[in-house]
């Protein structure tokens, strides 16, 4: 287990000792933080057979057939970057009222739950509405106020963060044997997985470009097309975005809290029009949000 989400574990864990875990689980936090390690981690332990209900043994039937990947009573959406459709509620909700084959729970995962269409959200309630028993769902998001209000109030949300720098850092240093920038250092602390995907694949360089015309641009060093056009070429804009305005923003210039919190909800729809809505002119919307960024200056 990734160390800086061992505590969240095991409070989980003892809710399912103590027979008082959620039916619906929503685990939320920054992208590279490991959700989907902990979403596993505490399928397994749902699955599995042993009574001691702390971790999963690895020995039984259960375990096996998971760790396998052919367990009949675990499911998951598997498309990753498309949004969940209707469809795949649907497939959900009949997976849940199936009966389980090993005679324990079922448990269903639905990663990035922001991707739901309205139609899928909707579907969705109904299953939260009326769960069955011994059912499990885990909800996993990066942008968790991108999902219904009716939906976040039927889940026992578990946000997600490194509640200490040095766990992240430390662990970073371990998993690699190259010198860390000082960006991957401080991205470590938001998003340890991605800081170290980005080492070992030689992103690190381009993000630090990236992030270096953000600030040159908010400092009047930069103008805005050749901001434009050199942030668009980002795979990862979203996480750096995110990251600049979280970190970075308060750093270099004052700013109206009010016009603040109005760049957060900016921030928040362009993401969410960059996930669903298909066409859209990415230059144009871009270059909306860094009008945005501009206008909270004090």
């Amino acid at each position: 287990m990734l160390p800086w989400l061992e505590d969240s574990y095991q409070q989980l864990a003892a809710l399912h000792q103590q027979h008082s875990l959620s039916h619906a689980l929503l685990l939320s936090g920054n992208q590279g933080l490991g959700k989907h390690l902990l979403a596993a981690e505490l399928v397994q332990l749902l699955l599995c057979q042993s009574e001691t209900l702390q971790k999963p043994c690895g020995q039984c039937k259960a375990c096996q057939l998971y760790q396998a990947g052919h367990h009949p009573d675990f499911w998951q959406e598997t498309d990753s970057e498309g949004r969940i459709g209707v469809d795949a509620v649907r497939q959900l909700s009949r997976f849940f009222h199936e009966h389980a084959q090993q005679g324990g729970a079922r448990v269903a995962v639905l990663p990035k739950a922001e991707r739901m269409t309205e139609a899928a959200a909707n579907a969705l309630l109904k299953t939260l509405e009326e769960p069955p028993q011994h059912a499990y769902l885990i909800l996993t998001s990066h942008q968790p106020a991108l999902l219904l209000p009716t939906i976040l109030s039927r889940c026992q949300q578990w946000p997600l963060a490194v509640r200490q720098p040095e766990q992240a850092i430390g662990w970073l240093q371990q998993h690699s044997k190259q010198p860390i920038p000082a960006l991957l250092k401080s991205m470590s602390v938001t998003a340890p997985l991605q800081a170290l995907d980005w080492l070992q694949h030689g992103q690190a360089e381009q993000a630090a470009e990236t992030l270096l015309q953000l600030e040159r641009y908010v400092q009047d060093e930069a103008d805005m097309i050749a901001t434009v056009q050199l942030l668009l070429k980002n795979q990862h804009l979203p996480l750096l975005l995110s990251w600049f305005i979280a970190e970075r923003v308060p750093e270099l210039m004052d700013y109206l809290p009010q016009r603040y919190w109005q760049l957060l909800q900016s921030f928040q729809r362009w993401c969410r029009d960059e996930q669903q809505l298909l066409g859209q002119n990415k230059s144009l919307s871009l270059t909306a949000l860094l009008i945005e960024l501009k206008r909270i200056k004090a």
